[in-house]
């Protein structure tokens, strides 16, 4: 893998989801129905975007390919993002701001019960990193989040936002992994609550 170039994925998936779409199935309208954005998955497919690892597999969760096919993607998904970060070198990391935030006073999502709840807490999570602009979020979360995303999810209609921009959205704001944990089991329940015959298969979880 040490010789895949940055686009060596997005053409890999291209050739599969065509491949699917001239066998007659729907590679893309799997993918919107697995809750993923259509342009997201544009941009992925034109090598303009790197997916995360779960996001990858949603959309390989749309295709028809072995596991063993799988598993060479994630694998060069993985040499990409290597890449893409040496390519940055330190020019990146001089880009991204200090910033200071103190771990006293966190909002806890552990209680949220209903996604006008959980706005509320990411409400409370912006304040609680310095209320950064919605500028400095997008920069800090190397575009994955949109000024009109972040504003849509905390001053927009109350619902369980996209994972990715959940999860860009919290790191952004100075959440570290050690805390993640407990705002994904949230997104995760609420996330469940909408398919109630699911949650007996999600330990831990249950329905509203």
């Amino acid at each position: 893998m040490g010789g895949v170039d940055k686009h060596a994925l997005a053409v890999r998936l291209k050739e599969i989801f065509d491949k699917d779409v001239q066998a007659g199935r729907q590679p893309y309208r799997r993918a919107m129905q697995a809750g993923l954005d259509e342009d997201v998955v544009t941009r992925i497919l034109n090598g303009r975007r790197i997916p995360s690892a779960s996001t990858l597999d949603t959309l390989l969760n749309g295709v028809l390919i072995a596991d063993k096919e799988r598993a060479e993607l994630q694998a060069i998904r993985s040499s990409v993002v290597r890449l893409f970060k040496a390519q940055q070198g330190e020019g990146a990391v001089a880009r991204r701001e200090p910033s200071y935030v103190p771990k006293a006073g966190q909002p806890d999502p552990i209680g949220i019960s209903n996604p006008l709840e959980l706005q509320q807490a990411l409400q409370a999570v912006h304040v609680w990193g310095g209320r950064p602009s919605l500028r400095k979020l997008e920069r800090r979360s190397d575009g994955v989040l949109r000024r009109s995303t972040v504003s849509d999810m905390l001053r927009g209609q109350p619902t369980v936002p996209d994972y990715d921009r959940y999860l860009a959205f919290l790191g952004a704001c100075g959440v570290d992994n050690t805390s993640l944990d407990a705002w994904v089991y949230t997104w995760r329940r609420l996330s469940a609550q909408k398919q109630p015959k699911i949650t007996s298969w999600m330990g831990g979880m249950t329905s509203a």
